[in-house]
């Protein structure tokens, strides 16, 4: 029913009416008259939907987004209120899409603190600590993202687990550890205010290991975060990880890596093992990056505009390759008047 989505598009109210028989209807790419209004930002017909019983969990193929994912992800310029009109709904919060995350998750990942609030107060029940991707949940994307607002609702409103482990066995702590951000101090002092423990991670890591290994090489040891840590927990500083290594020895001998160092890199210096180990935290890189991407992807697609090839600008042919074709035209042009001669 190409015409229920084209009028869905267009904002053609009535003929979505007449079209109701058919809103259940997906296209080849999975998008359903309620993906296609939200992205077309007409709020009426979202309204109309919700209201009337059209599917809200309905999931397009390529990233396995519901319309309320899409309208977090494309935010259109209404997309708070079609957010709103969602949530009456009931539509299920705890759908994954292609990444492993539910709505919650992309709200932690945007930055999304006033949705957050409505999802975890309007929306029903939204499972808090739905594991993602490599089972991350949306407090270790917010405390990854250092956004101290977001995680203050997760773990109040939405009564989130502090010390859930991700694939890697790293807690929330461990991640406050791991990223750079302004408000890292006041991550780490909240999440412990809040009854985060020191716990050690697949590889023995402690938060205050991750601190060690991930704070800027030119500081001095402690650094303030070390502080923090060893002031709630006395008992970090003489923790060893698996390696055998002490916080203080880690960051001396200038590892960054929780792996067993190859016998071939045995023999670095520690200063080209300190460089630039700030922030690395690749596992939220590629995890977020997916909804980065699937982000990107549906405003793309929104617009529904061709990107024009881009010109050439000059050929990149030498010279001599010029010269040659010229004679070799020459010659054929020789050829065929000779024969006729």
């Amino acid at each position: 029913m190409a015409q229920l989505l084209r009028a869905a598009a267009n904002g053609d109210l009535d003929k979505v009416i007449d079209l109701r028989s058919n809103w259940g209807f997906q296209n080849k790419k999975g998008e359903s008259v309620l993906h296609v209004a939200v992205a077309e930002d007409h709020l009426e017909i979202v309204q109309y939907l919700v209201a009337n019983g059209a599917m809200l969990n309905l999931q397009d193929k390529k990233h396995r987004f519901t319309p309320l994912m899409l309208a977090l992800a494309q935010q259109p310029p209404t997309f708070k209120e079609i957010i709103q009109a969602l949530l009456k709904g009931k539509p299920d919060l705890n759908v994954q899409n292609s990444s492993g995350q539910t709505v919650v998750h992309l709200a932690a990942e945007y930055g999304e603190a006033e949705i957050l609030k409505l999802l975890l107060l309007l929306g029903g029940k939204a499972n808090v600590d739905a594991a993602g991707s490599k089972k991350m949940t949306a407090l270790h994307v917010a405390v990854g993202k250092g956004n101290l607002e977001v995680v203050q609702l997760l773990l109040e409103t939405g009564r989130a687990n502090v010390n859930v482990v991700d694939g890697k066995g790293n807690t929330p702590l461990h991640w406050a550890c791991i990223k750079t951000c302004d408000d890292q101090l006041e991550l780490i002092s909240y999440l412990i205010s809040k009854g985060a423990k020191p716990l050690k991670n697949g590889h023995g890591i402690t938060p205050l290991h991750a601190e060690a290994m991930h704070c800027d090489p030119t500081a001095n040891w402690p650094t303030a975060a070390a502080e923090a840590l060893t002031s709630a927990f006395p008992d970090l500083e003489a923790e060893v990880s698996d390696r055998g290594l002490t916080a203080r020895q880690t960051f001396e001998q200038g590892i960054d890596s929780e792996e067993p160092v190859k016998p071939s890199l045995a023999k670095s210096s520690v200063e080209e093992q300190r460089q630039g180990r700030r922030g690395k935290g690749d596992d939220d890189e590629k995890y977020q990056g997916g909804a980065a991407a699937a982000r990107a992807a549906a405003i793309a697609h929104s617009k529904k505009k061709k990107i024009p090839k881009p010109s050439d600008e000059g050929s990149s042919m030498a010279p001599y390759m010029w010269i040659a074709l010229v004679f070799a035209i020459l010659a054929v042009l020789n050829a065929v008047f000779s024969s006729y001669s």
